[in-house]
């Protein structure tokens, strides 16, 4: 088994994964939140705001400025 095919199913996994989840808070709006109201909910928070610029910033440099 190659590293690319462990990837690729990897992927597919996290997107088979979102869908069950966004299928799931569309059948069962009480039970599962939609992801608007988890991002609304964790954006409240000024140290989850600052978290989030730090880790998209860390994305980029690694991932774009150093290639």
């Amino acid at each position: 088994m190659s590293s690319r095919l462990i990837t690729e199913i990897g992927f597919g996994a996290i997107v088979a994964a979102a869908l069950l989840l966004w299928l799931g808070s569309h059948l069962f709006p009480e039970k599962i939140p939609s992801l608007t109201r988890v991002l609304s909910a964790l954006m409240r928070k000024r140290s989850t705001r600052i978290a989030l610029v730090l880790a998209w910033w860390w994305v980029g440099w690694h991932f774009f400025v150093q290639s």
